[in-house]
């Protein structure tokens, strides 16, 4: 039996997916990679601590950006066919009801006290896997927040604009030892 976890964070994974396999095929609505990139970003602010009032008030608005991106692919998904929406949008009702339906989906976060939703980001990849300490630790000092995708190559890093900067220039060398 699947296991149970947050509806929200359930949903995000399973649009994921979906964004995953249709970006092959499609060109998709140019909204859905930031909006999806910023919902899991809200999702993670609210999960850190679900009781506080002001993270609350975010969960409209995730759920307003998960709607738009589900609407989006799933109008894109019907070019593979009935059978194909079908099973996305079934994956789907599941994960409304805080069903897991894919696993192994690694999302971490290192939220920062007080840093407001709306802030700017910045993502890279990776060639091979990242020593991430080292990382983590530089995030941490310039007061950004790091998340590594599922194969933890994909790095996004979250703040303000001047943080961001110090960030990527304190990581140079992770990029210098990429490019060997």
């Amino acid at each position: 039996m699947e296991t149970q976890t947050d509806p929200l964070y359930c949903r995000w994974s399973v649009l994921d997916h979906l964004l995953k396999n249709l970006n092959k095929k499609y060109d998709l609505d140019e909204t859905i990679v930031p909006n999806l990139q910023q919902s899991k970003t809200l999702i993670n602010y609210y999960t850190d601590d679900p009781t506080d009032p002001t993270r609350i008030k975010e969960v409209s608005r995730i759920d307003g950006l998960l709607n738009d991106i589900e609407q989006k692919l799933l109008l894109t998904a019907e070019n593979e066919g009935e059978e194909y929406t079908k099973k996305w949008e079934g994956y789907l009702l599941d994960a409304s009801k805080g069903v897991e339906v894919f696993r192994n989906v690694k999302i971490q976060s290192h939220f920062i006290a007080g840093m407001p939703a709306n802030f700017d980001f910045v993502r890279f990849n990776f060639k091979e896997h990242i020593a991430e300490e080292r990382f983590m630790e530089i995030c941490e000092y310039e007061n950004v927040i790091i998340e590594y995708d599922e194969d933890d190559k994909s790095v996004f890093v979250f703040g303000e604009k001047p943080q961001i900067t110090l960030a990527l220039q304190e990581m140079s060398s992770f990029f210098a030892e990429q490019m060997d």
